[in-house]
Order: C-alpha cells, then sequence, then structure tokens
C-alpha cells in the first residue's frame, strides 16, 4: 500500500511523476490514482512497450487503467517508450485497448500537437509562444 500512497500523494501535489502502476508486480488501487489523476488534472499514460517487450503480463493492468481513466473522465497520453527509431510513435497496442474500453479520443493528449500544447499550456499556465502556430 506504501507504493499507491505515494503514488496518489504525487498527483495530489500537483507533481509530475512518472506512473509505473501498469506494471502487474506492484498491485495498486488502479480507479483511486485515474479519480485522483482526473480531479487535479494529471495525465495518465498508456505505453505501447507494455504490450510488447519492457513489462510482460501488464495487458490487464493497461486496460484496467485506461476503463478507470474514462469512467473517471481524465485523459490519456500514448507513448511509445521506444529507445530506437523503428518504434517511435508506434501506439497500436495502447489504440487498441482505448478502442476496446471505448476511450473518448478527445481524452487523448497527443492526437494533435495543438491538444498537447492546449493541455501543457492549461496545467503551467503559461502560453508556448514559440509554438502557438501548430
Amino acid at each position: 500500500m506504501c507504493y499507491f500512497n505515494v503514488l496518489v500523494k504525487n498527483v495530489d501535489a500537483n507533481v509530475c511523476i512518472e506512473i509505473t502502476f501498469r506494471n502487474p508486480k506492484f498491485p495498486v488501487d488502479i480507479t483511486a490514482i485515474a479519480e485522483a489523476a482526473a480531479h487535479y488534472d494529471v495525465a495518465l499514460e498508456l505505453n505501447n512497450s507494455s504490450f510488447t517487450h519492457s513489462r510482460p503480463g501488464s495487458e490487464p493492468n493497461c486496460r484496467a487503467i485506461a476503463a478507470a481513466v474514462r469512467d473517471a473522465g481524465g485523459r490519456l497520453a500514448f507513448g511509445s517508450d521506444s529507445h530506437t527509431a523503428f518504434t517511435l510513435g508506434n501506439f497500436e497496442h495502447c489504440l487498441r485497448i482505448a478502442r476496446e474500453v471505448d476511450f473518448p479520443e478527445d481524452r487523448v493528449l497527443n492526437v494533435t500537437p495543438r491538444r498537447l500544447l492546449d493541455f501543457l499550456e492549461l496545467r503551467s499556465g503559461k502560453h508556448i509562444a514559440e509554438l502557438a502556430d501548430f
């Protein structure tokens, strides 16, 4: 339970943290984390490499995360965790899971550059003038 408390405390404190609760080795209350993240407008990540090689067996957790974030009204970001150019931006499995749980596309941050930039501006309270044309 300690790991869970640290995650929720960091979400509550508005701290940018690495969320690793998709790993089945760390049992946590996914619903509570999704609700805290939605409440504080913190996006949670689905990482495509979780489905392929980095965290075997994590697909059920990833599906539960996507469903819990959907139900809490939160947002997701997709990541590829790519260490080579060949898989950079490959979100194949993230997209599949999002479709399977009927996750609203308008709450996925990195569908367009503008959507992600708008979210970053909302979170930081700062306009990014250099990227205004996106």
